[in-house]
């Protein structure tokens, strides 16, 4: 049996996201992922489920108990008010209705199970506002010494600058190097660290690219697009290969229970 893998939506109010596909008709709402995500859990050997965006997470209890794991995509910018803070310029679009969705979704799946959790972009900043962390709401504008981390412009897989892996740590351990390169598409970053999270991943620039939760269990989170280079560069798929074959442990520990 396949570990069971939830991946979270975007939620989108732009009706042209339908109109332009032809998928739909002008004042619809979307629930959107991209296809990435699906394909790394794939192929990683799990089975994706996307988990929608609702009012009320309760409407979720049905499948969370289901999971083996979940990954928490990116998307737009997380409402400062859930780390403390009132929105500066450089503040990019913010989804009131996901944030609240994934603030207690989050929180559930941190704080009240057991399972593997995997971070990209926005997940990893919410992983870590969860934990009592911080973001910069604009990395330009809030940490000028560092670099330009907003190649928009680039293709999706294309390797921008490298990244330093902290030896010992569950990173170093999958991708079995101290040093690799990445893609970079994010304007904010983590700022303040979170309660039992470490930084394991960062740029020459001192920006934090990866982190894990401190101790045996899997959280793990990348602030940049593995799911984006796996197509043009195979060796990023082992991100996902290690996460769904810790959650296939999830898998046989409950036929163990039955």
């Amino acid at each position: 049996m396949k570990p069971v893998i939830g991946i979270c939506a975007n939620f989108t109010a732009d009706d042209t996201v339908g109109v332009k596909s032809g998928l739909g008709l002008p004042g619809q709402e979307w629930q959107v992922l991209a296809d990435d995500y699906v394909k790394a859990i794939e192929r990683a050997g799990g089975t994706p489920i996307i988990l929608p965006i609702t009012s009320d997470v309760e409407a979720l209890s049905g499948i969370l108990p289901k999971l083996d794991g979940i990954l928490f995509s990116g998307g737009s910018d997380i409402e400062p008010k859930y780390y403390g803070e009132q929105p500066r310029y450089g503040l990019g679009d913010i989804d009131p209705y996901r944030d609240r969705h994934e603030m207690e979704l989050a929180n559930i799946v941190i704080h009240d199970m057991d399972i593997p959790v995997l971070g990209i972009c926005r997940g990893s900043q919410l992983i870590n506002v969860v934990m009592g962390g911080t973001i910069y709401q604009d990395l330009k504008l809030e940490r000028d010494k560092g670099f330009n981390h907003t190649l928009k412009g680039a293709p999706k897989f294309h390797p921008t600058h490298p990244v330093t892996i902290k030896d010992g740590s569950k990173l170093a351990a999958i991708f079995n190097e101290t040093e690799i390169w990445v893609n970079s598409f994010n304007h904010q970053g983590i700022n303040k660290i979170g309660d039992k999270i470490e930084v394991t991943m960062e740029a020459p620039d001192g920006h934090v690219e990866g982190i894990e939760m401190i101790g045996d269990r899997f959280v793990v989170a990348v602030q940049w697009h593995p799911e984006m280079m796996i197509d043009k560069y195979n060796q990023y798929q082992v991100l996902f290969d290690v996460f769904v074959s810790r959650c296939n442990v999830n898998v046989l520990n409950k036929k163990e229970m039955v």
